[in-house]
């Protein structure tokens, strides 16, 4: 008998994890496991999962520690006999690691950014504590977050991770034919995609613009992502008040990921900090180049495969553009970065690591 799994998540907006929340879910139902979902509210999450026929609850989760909620996570468990949990993100984990322990189900906890392990967060060590205790296994989704909550954790609450890269459906993406930047036949396109948020800096994407306009380079930028946020509605005037609202279109929210890789010539990243973002990776397997800050990228993907600037300044990334543009064997590296996005971090990958704990 297939296990029956249960797939918990407190945030409904897009995003990395939510996109691994709900490529499991649907996973687990290809293979004919068991498969129930449980979300706290309306959004894109639940459009998705009802969009792919998967099964789910809606409960509400606010509140620091809401026994109602564990409560309701424990009816739907004994109705739905599941045998394991898996959750994600901080709340969702600390949570799943309770269910576990009244149960007696094992969990799987992962963790997808160093937030989630913020000194700030309130109660931190309680939290930490409650997932070792409940939780099986601990997942990170990249090396250096890994180390950092092996290092931020300790005595009764350490944590010891392990590491399961996000994976990306590289099915369609693998199917767009390489381009090189000079094969641009109107003006050169940047694309970001991500919602609009402080660390993705999208701020010095604009700046980056502006400084290319002035050097004479006939370019543009195109970001995806939530664009209806007040930190969005900023940005939108930041870009008018550079005289730049010509080069610079906002999409919002897209479906069509392959259809936005196609459209665009160079994926520029600009972020102060990341995880493990999956546009990134999607970008390598779309056989795009990949101009970026050093913000922790280069953790995750060979310095060789991506063009990093030295500094977060439009200066610097102009200067990685230029080796960019310059390189010899782009074709080549564009090659690798494929090759190396399917054996790491596609979602077969994924797939078979996770399946593993899950038994």
């Amino acid at each position: 008998m297939k296990p029956t799994i249960l797939h918990v998540i407190d945030t409904t907006g897009p995003g990395g994890a939510e996109t691994v929340f709900l490529e499991l879910a649907e996973e687990c139902t290809k293979r004919g496991y068991g498969s129930v979902a449980v979300i706290r509210g309306p959004g894109w999450v639940e459009s998705q999962l009802q969009k792919r026929s998967i099964k789910y609850y809606v409960r509400d989760c606010k509140g620091s520690l809401n026994f109602k909620f564990l409560w309701e996570l424990a009816k739907i468990a004994r109705r739905e006999k599941v045998t394991h949990i898996q959750s994600h993100l901080l709340g969702s984990n600390v949570y799943a690691s309770l269910l576990g322990l009244l149960l007696r189900i094992p969990v799987t906890a992962t963790f997808h950014g160093h937030v989630d392990i913020s000194e700030k967060e309130r109660l931190r060590n309680l939290k930490l504590g409650i997932i070792r205790a409940g939780a099986r296994y601990t997942i990170a989704v990249t090396e250096d977050l890994r180390q950092t909550i092996a290092q931020s954790s300790s005595s009764w609450y350490q944590l010891k991770p392990i590491v399961i890269p996000n994976g990306v459906d590289t099915s369609l993406l693998e199917k767009l034919p390489l381009r090189t930047p000079e094969a641009a036949e109107t003006r050169l396109a940047f694309g970001c995609l991500g919602n609009v948020r402080p660390a993705k800096n999208y701020r010095l994407a604009v700046d980056f613009i502006g400084h290319l306009k002035l050097k004479g380079v006939d370019s543009r930028l195109v970001i995806a992502g939530d664009d209806t946020k007040p930190q969005a509605l900023e940005l939108k005037e930041y870009v008018k008040s550079k005289g730049l609202a010509d080069r610079v279109e906002f999409l919002g929210f897209i479906d069509d990921v392959p259809g936005f890789f196609s459209s665009i010539d160079i994926f520029l990243m600009t972020s102060s900090s990341e995880g493990h973002p999956l546009a990134l990776t999607q970008a390598l397997a779309a056989g795009k180049p990949v101009l970026s800050t050093k913000n922790g990228v280069e953790k995750i993907i060979p310095e060789p495969l991506i063009f990093l600037s030295g500094e977060h300044s439009p200066e610097a990334l102009s200067e990685a553009g230029n080796r960019l543009q310059e390189a010899d064997r782009l074709p080549e590296l564009l090659t690798q970065a494929r090759a190396f996005v399917r054996e790491n971090y596609s979602l077969d990958a994924m797939f078979t690591r996770y399946i593993e704990l899950y038994g």
